[in-house]
């Protein structure tokens, strides 16, 4: 089967062996390969929008054919989501089954939007504020707790758009200096859990099953930030059932066929960090030996067969209908 996988990623990045983009990639590719499959690439800037009666894509100025299944690999920039995720809803209009749908993954790349469906469905995070300047910063760590705390940006990945904050000046200064008008994104304080300090654990999720897991450990100790990106050190955990539930209830809210959630070990128990809608798959490969690539493939031939069966179905159902009117008109004459 020919499995089609949409990439945000340019020219010049996906012939680049060192990219993330592209190693992540080269994993999904030759464990289709494997499989017996043929992993096709799709580039957004390839790609154009069509309205005329009804909504289609071009991909180099042609109609697509046959397009079974589609992955998206969405790494657009976080804060961009809305404006390159309506490219992954048109295939979708274009009645194209895909895997991590746009709605799904906008939803997923904005983290106040994350936690939003996170809360909303009783999933357990650490106390978080948004704000969109530093005239209540006072009272809003007076209710998370005290310093330090973690401030992020809205969007960002792999680490990036994350510090941690000592003092409530540090604090001030810094928001002052990023939320300079009301253009300016708000961003997100959250509080510092110590006892999780540079460690994480990130859960895989396919359809509703656990993949692998892994626990992330910063390797510097001054480093809060445990991402493999970032050096951090990975090694294979056994999560418990509450970890289990949580990750799988997670990434179902989320509206994602696959996700990587992330998960800290608390005090108080586990609680959902962030659920990803486009997880590297290299870091959590190397720790547990599993094939997780793998996993996305078997799930999305899964998909590809049923639409083939579906599509012929409907193509034997016209056949028929043509036959049986080509037989009434012979009668009637």
């Amino acid at each position: 089967m020919n499995i089609h996988i949409l990439r945000y990623a340019s020219k010049k990045i996906i012939h680049n062996i060192e990219a993330t983009s592209t190693r992540n990639f080269k994993l999904l590719e030759e464990s289709a390969k494997k499989s017996g499959h043929t992993l096709i690439t799709i580039l957004a800037e390839d790609c154009q929008l069509c309205f005329d009666k009804k909504p289609y894509v071009l991909i180099h100025n042609k109609r697509p054919r046959n397009i079974n299944v589609l992955i998206t690999r969405a790494n657009f920039p976080g804060m961009s989501e809305n404006l390159h995720s309506p490219l992954i809803e048109q295939f979708e209009l274009a009645n194209i089954p895909v895997i991590n749908k746009a709605k799904a993954v906008s939803d997923a790349k904005n983290k106040v939007k994350n936690i939003q469906i996170l809360t909303a469905n009783n999933i357990p995070i650490p106390k978080t504020f948004v704000i969109r300047s530093s005239q209540y910063i006072e009272n809003v760590v007076k209710k998370i707790g005290n310093y330090p705390v973690i401030l992020k940006t809205v969007g960002g990945s792999q680490g990036a758009g994350v510090s941690i904050v000592e003092s409530q000046r540090g604090l001030r200064s810094i928001i002052e200096m990023m939320i300079k008008d009301e253009t300016s994104a708000p961003l997100i304080i959250q509080e510092y859990i110590s006892e999780s300090s540079g460690r994480d654990l990130r859960v895989f999720v396919v359809h509703e099953k656990i993949v692998a897991a892994m626990e992330r450990i910063a390797q510097k100790e001054d480093e809060f930030r445990s991402n493999f990106k970032l050096g951090g050190k990975v090694q294979v955990v056994e999560l418990s059932r509450k970890e289990k539930n949580l990750a799988i209830k997670a990434t179902k809210v989320s509206g994602l066929n696959f996700a990587g959630v992330d998960i800290l070990r608390t005090k108080s128990g586990p609680k959902i960090l962030e659920v990803n809608a486009n997880p590297g798959l290299e870091g959590i490969t190397k720790a547990t030996g599993i094939d997780v690539a793998g996993a996305i493939i078997d799930y999305a031939v899964n998909i590809g067969e049923k639409t083939i069966h579906t599509r012929l179905k409907k193509q034997r159902q016209q056949q028929l209908k043509k036959t049986i009117k080509k037989c009434i008109t012979k009668t009637r004459k």
